[in-house]
């Protein structure tokens, strides 16, 4: 979404520029001259938004004027110019939920981009094995196939399956802030998601850096990460490049990880190109990640992601234009070998490879009534197999695979978008429409449509409701994953949400404060499920699940010894209505999550960052014994210490403090007390 300002030549002049909110909105459509503007109220409005950011540019313009003193002040006539400020296609802060900035996340003790997301509300990051070898993200009591990932404004969902949405190309280093979107937020963006969606930004230091990290700890884990930040003339770039490996913390859990990841974003006069590429790879031990009775798994996944997009001014209209590409190639063994000699009747590996490509190009013109904009999203999803999909033509070799290996199994749909949004600025309400309507080659066309209404009550407050109505279509697995105890069902239908949001937020010197309350009405719900006296799952659309909750943050920021406090609480509930099915994902989720983060600066050059977890999962599970068990309460406890020298930053950082035994999925213990010891160089 893009949004153009003109300033027309209907003049006014000030001398002092008040921090009141209405005060940048007052010169909208305004030619405006500066009298002496105080640096120091300059610097505040300047950092209050994007918005506010743009509209004050001309500050910019006179920052060596402003040192001067008043008696050395002479006056200076600016030059009329035309503002135009942008939502960037890879920021899609419009209605957010919630953000993590990158302030934000100097202050977390999290190590990994899964531990980072479980920072905002609501969000839960059910992990199998350590360092986002495997994790999945759901968000307010959703599953993980209903949560749409977005990086830099792509839609990198993973088609096969949700599992692999956490298969990023990026290091924790390059991550700019972590937008949490709703389902309504989303549809006004083109995108159909039925919780919400993450939009992880990164590359956006815009300074000269160049930095890396060294690390090693517990259970023989050992961490390298390089990256650089360049700016030269009209160009931005960004790279980094990360290794990670571990012997793992009980048997089968080792892994090898690495990442590496290149943004360019060159500026001209009539707007902005972005290019990103990335590339990833994981090997690592799954034991009983999917199945109890054969512990033994290994899996092995390599991702390149690419985007190249454009924005541009066209007289009066912006545009933005966006082609991006992701291929993701999956093994999982399960019998992995070296590790154990798999029976008779196992026929081989699974081998999948999936691939989306997608062309996007949206337009957008502000006018008297408000700013509308147009687009148009298409999007090519493709998997071949020999697990999932169809009968092929003829048979395809598994490329870099030892032995005579096939893809015999494919699928390949298409996706059409179109949407438009409309906003309307009325005094301190901002009131905005968005529809969508889809099309797609395996199922019947749906739409999406989101109402919400802003309000700036005050200076410091805001208010906002929303409603909506968004739909998820289901993924390759969920279509046609077949073994000896799951049954996939190639004909489900597409899952509808209907959500409903009420929100407030708060912000006074160094203070902030939100809360968010939701409503959300689920049809058609893709789960796998078995009746009691079954031992084989299927995946059916079998029941309407409708939630209630909502979460709370309070902080507080300071450059004194106490840096950063947080405390954040979230709940939801569920109420399914269906048959007495037994429900594999649908109804284990996370009630209550209390969170507090703690950063401190005890003297010079020391840091202190401390964070604590507790939350209650609602579900059971059956143990490696046979017996059932409830998640129950779980309480985590984490702690680093950082001591900087000019360039260089020691860091010691210990996990699970209480040597807590708990599990995100039942029956696969997650790593007991463990630390690790390193050094970081950024110059």
């Amino acid at each position: 979404m893009i949004k153009s300002i003109y300033i027309h030549r209907q003049s006014f002049r000030f001398r002092r520029f008040c921090r009141a909110a209405y005060a940048a909105f007052c010169s909208m459509h305004r030619e405006v001259t500066i009298g002496h503007v105080a640096t120091y109220i300059a610097d505040r409005q300047l950092h209050k938004s994007a918005r506010t950011v743009a509209l004050c540019l001309p500050l910019l313009l006179a920052d060596t004027a402003m040192a001067q003193s008043d008696e050395e002040w002479e006056g200076l006539t600016l030059p009329v110019i035309t503002i135009t400020a942008g939502n960037d296609s890879n920021n899609a802060s419009e209605g957010a939920c919630a953000t993590l900035t990158h302030q934000d996340i100097q202050h977390l003790t999290a190590t990994t981009v899964g531990e980072l997301l479980e920072a905002l509300p609501n969000i839960d990051v059910r992990s199998r094995g350590v360092n986002d070898m495997q994790g999945d993200i759901t968000l307010r009591g959703g599953t993980f196939d209903q949560v749409v990932v977005l990086l830099n404004g792509i839609n990198i969902a993973d088609p096969q399956t949700g599992h692999h949405n956490l298969d990023l190309p990026i290091d924790l280093s390059m991550v700019e802030r972590i937008e949490l979107l709703s389902a309504s937020a989303l549809v006004r963006y083109g995108v159909s998601s039925f919780c919400g969606g993450i939009n992880i930004v990164t590359g956006q230091h815009r300074r000269n850096r160049l930095g890396g990290s060294l690390s090693g700890g517990s259970y023989g884990t050992a961490d390298f990460v390089v990256g650089a930040d360049r700016m030269a003339g009209p160009w931005q770039l960004a790279a980094s490049a990360a290794y990670h490996r571990s012997d793992g913390y009980r048997p089968n859990t080792d892994y090898r990880n690495g990442n590496a990841f290149v943004q360019a974003q060159r500026k001209d006069s009539n707007g902005a190109w972005q290019m990103q590429i990335g590339g990833q790879f994981k090997d690592f031990g799954s034991q009983s990640f999917y199945s109890f009775k054969y512990p033994d798994q290994y899996e092995a996944t390599r991702t390149l992601i690419a985007a190249i997009q454009r924005r541009q001014r066209i007289g009066a209209w912006q545009g933005d234009m966006a082609a991006y590409g992701r291929i993701h190639k999956d093994r999982f063994e399960l019998f992995r070998h070296g590790l154990s000699t798999p029976p008779a009747w196992y026929s081989g590996h699974n081998y999948h490879l999936s691939s989306v490509a997608g062309l996007r190009a949206r337009v957008s013109n502000q006018w008297a009534l408000g700013l509308t904009t147009f687009g148009l999203e298409y999007r090519c999803e493709d998997i071949i197999s020999n697990v999932l999909g169809d009968s092929l033509e003829r048979r395809i070799p598994v490329a870099f695979e030892s032995g005579d290996h096939f893809y015999t199994l494919g699928k390949t749909r298409h996706r059409g978008n179109a949407f438009a949004t409309h906003t309307a600025t009325v005094d301190q309400w901002q009131l905005t429409a968005a529809f969508l309507l889809h099309d797609n080659s395996m199922s019947r066309a749906g739409y999406g449509y989101a109402l919400s209404a802003q309000w700036e009550a005050t200076d410091r407050t805001t208010l906002a409701a929303s409603v909506g109505r968004s739909d998820r279509q289901p993924t390759f697995t969920d279509l046609y994953y077949h073994s000896a105890t799951q049954i996939a069902n190639p004909h489900l239908l597409t899952e509808v949400s209907h959500l409903a949001e009420f929100s407030a937020r708060y912000a006074w010197h160094g203070w902030t404060a939100s809360a968010n309350l939701y409503l959300r009405h689920g049809s058609n719900i893709i789960d796998w499920i078995r009746q009691p006296d079954e031992s084989v799952w299927h995946s059916m659309n079998h029941s309407r699940i409708d939630a209630i909750g909502g979460d709370a943050r309070i902080g507080y920021r300071n450059d004194g010894w106490v840096r950063n406090i947080e405390i954040a609480y979230a709940y939801c509930d569920l109420r399914q209505h269906a048959d007495e099915y037994i429900s594999q994902y649908a109804l284990d989720y996370l009630q209550h999550s209390l969170t507090g983060h703690v950063s401190i600066s005890p003297c010079r050059g020391w840091l202190l960052k401390v964070s604590a977890d507790y939350h209650h999962r609602i579900g059971a599970y059956t143990h490696l014994d046979g017996t059932k068990h409830t998640y129950g309460n779980i309480l985590l406890i984490d702690a680093a210490v950082e001591y900087n020298i000019r360039h260089l930053t020691l860091f010691v950082e210990a996990r699970n403090l209480l040597n807590t035994t708990y599990y995100d999925y039942g029956g696969i213990p997650l790593p007991g007390a463990n630390c690790r010891a390193g050094l970081r160089y950024n110059m």
